[in-house]
């Protein structure tokens, strides 16, 4: 819902450029369907979305260094949005998105890993907004590309990270109008804790956004903890956009599977909320990480 606003919804927050660190070629697969709800001065509306399939692929290279390549969705602009009123109905509908394909390359020093990271984001979207007044409609249509640019680096110990992203730029056009508009990604500090606190593997981030022309400067943080093949996470998520604030628990479990992997399901709860408008979102995930297979055909 709130996607009709800037660039749509950020979904790189709490995203960090390292990778799993040892000797083995890693293929992932994700997939994450989302359900949402929306609610408002007593009105109810569900919806589903399909996102995009995520894809990696990362290579040990030599001597500590891994060089990975995938692709991620960055910004999601779908929304589906319905008002009336005795005299008009509104109808907007947008779908589309930003795409990120990225570039990564890791050096493990044994006690820590040291990583940069560049990204390729392209896209398209498309918005259809539909008035109807007693006998009338008027239905106006918006195509927009995107093509932009950002980079990140980070150090990551077994007890703490830290990294940064920054030089990011987002330059949208609109189809059939001679005016470019250039969008400044905010630059972003990710600071995390890792301790083991008995049984428990715990993690602490704590995460700020630089904000721009276009964006809110919001603080964010993260907590999560993980026993064996079981995590859980909360999320405080403000948005780059003004008085959008954003609730998650994240759930999930791995197992192995024997000579191919392994796999994990999640599921993502989220409550977003802007004055009084309230969404719901629930988000299965499903991903398949395919390494053991290299392993077997070197030996």
């Amino acid at each position: 819902m709130f996607s009709v606003n800037g660039i749509g919804e950020d979904l790189s927050v709490f995203r960090t450029p390292f990778v799993a660190s040892d000797e083995l070629t890693r293929i992932k697969f994700s997939f994450y369907p989302e359900f949402n709800v929306l609610y408002s001065d007593g009105d109810y509306r569900g919806m589903f979305w399909s996102n995009p399939l995520n894809f990696s692929i990362s290579v040990p290279v030599t001597r500590g260094f891994t060089l990975m390549v995938g692709n991620c969705e960055r910004f999601n602009q779908a929304f589906d949005i319905y008002s009336e009123d005795s005299l008009l109905q509104v109808h907007f509908f947008g779908e589309g998105g930003i795409e990120d394909i990225y570039l990564l390359l890791s050096k493990n020093f044994g006690i820590g890993e040291l990583a940069v990271s560049g990204s390729y984001l392209f896209g398209n979207s498309w918005e259809i907004w539909t008035y109807n007044m007693a006998n009338h409609s008027l239905v106006d249509t918006f195509t927009y590309k995107y093509e932009g640019r950002v980079f990140s680096a980070g150090f990551r110990h077994k007890l703490f990270s830290v990294a940064y992203e920054g030089f990011g730029t987002v330059e949208a056009t609109q189809a059939d109008v001679d005016n470019d508009t250039t969008f400044d990604l905010p630059e972003r500090l990710s600071l995390g804790i890792t301790p083991q606190i008995g049984p428990w593997h715990a993690e602490f981030m704590y995460e700020h956004s630089f904000g721009s022309e276009d964006a809110v400067s919001p603080n964010r943080f993260m907590v999560g903890v993980r026993r064996g093949v079981y995590g859980f996470a909360y999320r405080f998520n403000p948005w780059y956009i003004d008085g959008v604030h954003e609730h998650g628990l994240n759930i999930d479990a791995s197992l192995r599977l024997r000579g191919v992997g392994s796999a994990s399901l999640g599921l993502y709860l989220r409550y977003r909320n802007r004055e009084d408008l309230r969404e719901f979102q629930i988000v299965p995930s499903v991903h398949l990480v395919l390494y053991e297979i290299f392993t077997r055909r070197r030996k």
